[in-house]
């Protein structure tokens, strides 16, 4: 069975799923002072329900993965009218952001472990989110990833990994989360379509990680798309198709701009219009619906 936000669905209703994407990401602090001049939550709920819906007649779109960590905005309650009102079924994650939680400086890796998975029952959390960030991990992203580990080895949720391909961070993450005893097809190491080097790429999948090509951005030249199609194949000529999900990391409110406003439709759509098209169907429903269900039931 699969988590959702409106509880649990069997894994073949998962259908057409992106698996790593936001309906928000935002301060709770700043709305707590500021309210609807910061966020109007009503106005978000109806424009990211309409558009999924939207999404969902047109290109079949039926699970929607929200990856947004519970310290930058997870709003559970807005989850579920979301889900409701478009009828794509949504699943969370309990987990954290990397940046620094004065509040969590002293708490123990058991005991955020204890935090999450009573969070997972509360919120009926479908995945565990993880982020680092920078090149060298420090000793409170460290704990993180140990209590998330833990956390995952006693519910069997898998784990989404925030990493920078940047810096390759990647690697000393999943060092951790392997000592801690997680196997490697439990694991998807995202953001790595920041990165054009395809052997970086391929040492992370020759682990039996899922590979998160989870950043495609707005861009309709023709260099592009090409740029990102012949990413997919020459992973899947290597041997990597079954690893690969495929996403954008969009979300309809950033509170962490200069300006935030709502999007009433995010990139969600570029996929199905650019990249799918180039793909043969089989290989489209591999990235698109095989692939998520693995990665979420951790086959």
């Amino acid at each position: 069975m699969i988590r959702t936000v409106l509880g649990n669905i069997k894994e073949d209703a998962l259908g057409i799923t992106l698996p790593h994407e936001h309906i928000c990401c935002y301060s709770e602090y700043v709305f707590q002072m500021a309210g609807n001049k910061y966020l109007d939550k009503n106005d978000l709920v109806i424009i990211s329900s309409t558009y999924l819906r939207e999404l969902k007649e047109k290109y079949g779109l039926n699970t929607f993965v929200d990856c947004t960590p519970i310290n930058i905005g997870r709003d559970i309650e807005m989850l579920k009218k979301v889900s409701e009102q478009s009828s794509v079924n949504i699943i969370c994650s309990t987990g954290f952001y990397y940046t620094d939680e004065p509040v969590l400086y002293n708490t123990s890796t058991e005991q955020l472990c204890e935090y999450m998975i009573a969070d997972v029952r509360t919120a009926n959390a479908g995945i565990i989110k993880c982020a680092v960030k920078n090149e060298t991990i420090s000793n409170f992203q460290e704990k993180l990833l140990r209590a998330c580990a833990k956390t995952h080895l006693y519910l069997g949720i898998p784990i989404v990994l925030h990493t920078n391909a940047e810096n390759k961070n990647a690697f000393k993450a999943l060092e951790i989360l392997f000592l801690e005893g997680v196997k490697p097809n439990t694991v998807t190491v995202g953001h790595l379509s920041d990165t054009d080097d395809l052997e970086y790429v391929k040492q992370i999948a020759s682990y039996g990680c899922y590979i998160g090509l989870d950043r495609l951005y707005e861009k309709n030249s023709a260099e592009y798309i090409t740029k990102k199609t012949n990413g997919i194949l020459e992973l899947c000529r290597a041997g990597y198709e079954d690893q690969i999900l495929l996403s954008h990391d969009a979300q309809f409110f950033n509170g962490f701009e200069a300006e935030p406003k709502i999007c009433k439709q995010p990139r969600f759509s570029y996929c199905f219009d650019y990249i799918l098209p180039k793909l043969h169907h089989s290989l489209s429903d591999k990235l698109m619906i095989i692939n998520p269900m693995r990665m979420l039931t951790c086959k």
